[in-house]
């Protein structure tokens, strides 16, 4: 049934897809987005709040029979990326661009929100959707979780369309899934003085330098071989002109990782790297910032076995792909780590052609990994509930 409802809908998510990927919008200023969601949960007669000071959209399908309560999520924000590819449904937003499937999610759970409502009788609970803005990021979260909207909530479910697996293929493996993230940022502070005469000063642009390098060093000598880490500094600003000695400059980092015992050493291991080289080069480095982001996205045996088993009913064991775990983030963890639940990858990926990486201007998605998307988080909900009875 809820296949057949996923192929009846199809041409409906193809349509919200393209539409949202026309029209981009950049985290926590999905306005348009949040307003074309309401519409169409309008037409559903779905009811639904806006939690405040958010673009964040919380609505309720009340099945026939009382039950659990489960979630299921879809992130909306667009990038600041210019689309290349030349397609009926190019960005019409200059700089703006639907660089990641954000718009394939909302599309899904949207055609899921259809098939729900045409099984309302067979639903034995509640299921939540939640479209979400700015899911890098800490804020929207905790938004949600200041506003009460996760209260009654007892389980959720999560998917990310990935270009990186084939479509018709869906990732459900037992483990950390995504990295957790953090952030941070360096002050070096020097001395200025005439190029012609850097004795007479302290150059912040060579310690700065220094410190990017001797930062790698955390990865290749202090985290075990065995685990992962990241280390990237993403921005270097300094000096002011070409002729003066810098005096100051900032560096600004992130942090990846999938043990939380190495998140608890970042700050400390950089504060150390960088104050010490600093100081070899008669400079100070102060850390001025060092923000938590998002924790690793981690499926429990018993939440993967029951995600596989959703998939091979749906679309037979040969469907269920193995990949190793990626490194981006996603505060999808924060729901997990409160509710429980389950994250999986939907294949988004051409067979016959090349796949742009994420957040690359040419990123595109194969669209039957809409009626995929959309058929797991219907399952996924059905059965889950009727599970709890």
């Amino acid at each position: 049934m809820v296949l057949q409802l996923a192929e009846k809908y199809f041409p409906y998510m193809v349509e919200v897809r393209r539409h949202l990927h026309m029209h981009p919008e950049v985290s926590f200023k999905e306005y348009e987005t949040a307003k074309f969601i309401r519409g169409e949960l309008d037409r559903l007669n779905i009811p639904y709040v806006t939690v405040a000071d958010t673009t964040n959209i919380v609505a309720t399908i009340e099945g026939k029979t009382p039950g659990k309560t489960i979630l299921l999520r879809a992130d909306m924000d667009a990038l600041p990326v210019q689309e290349m590819n030349e397609c009926p449904y190019k960005s019409q937003v200059p700089d703006v661009m639907h660089a990641c499937g954000h718009d394939g999610h909302v599309a899904a759970l949207l055609g899921a929100a259809h098939i729900l409502c045409d099984m309302r009788d067979q639903l034995q609970g509640t299921v939540k959707l939640f479209f979400e803005s700015g899911e890098e990021f800490r804020g929207s979260y905790f938004k949600m979780e200041e506003a009460g909207a996760l209260e009654g909530i007892d389980h959720c479910f999560g998917i990310h369309i990935w270009v990186d697996v084939p479509v018709g293929k869906v990732s459900c493996d037992v483990g950390p899934r995504m990295a957790g993230t953090d952030l941070f940022t360096l002050k070096i502070t020097g001395k200025g003085a005439h190029a012609a005469a850097p004795n007479q000063g302290v150059d912040a642009v060579v310690a700065a330098s220094a410190i990017v390098m001797n930062l790698q060093t955390i990865v290749s000598r202090e985290i075990s071989p065995q685990d992962v880490g990241l280390v990237t500094i993403g921005k270097l600003t300094a000096g002011q002109r070409f002729n003066i000695i810098a005096e100051e400059a900032v560096l600004e980092g992130n942090l990846r990782y999938f043990d939380p015992r190495i998140h608890d050493n970042y700050e400390q291991m950089i504060s150390r790297i960088a104050e010490n080289t600093a100081a070899a080069f008669r400079a100070k480095s102060e850390m001025v910032l060092f923000g938590e982001g998002t924790p690793a996205v981690i499926n429990t045996p018993e939440n993967a076995a029951f995600g596989q088993a959703v998939t091979a009913k749906l679309f037979g064991e040969d469907a269920l792909y193995t990949m190793p775990p990626v490194m981006p983030g996603e505060d999808f963890a924060f729901y997990m780590e409160k509710l429980g639940g389950t994250f999986v990858f939907v294949g988004g990926g051409f067979p016959d052609r090349d796949n742009p990486p994420h957040h690359n201007n040419r990123f595109d998605i194969h669209e039957d990994s809409l009626k995929v998307a959309a058929a797991l988080h219907a399952q996924y909900a059905l059965d889950y509930l009727a599970a709890s009875k």
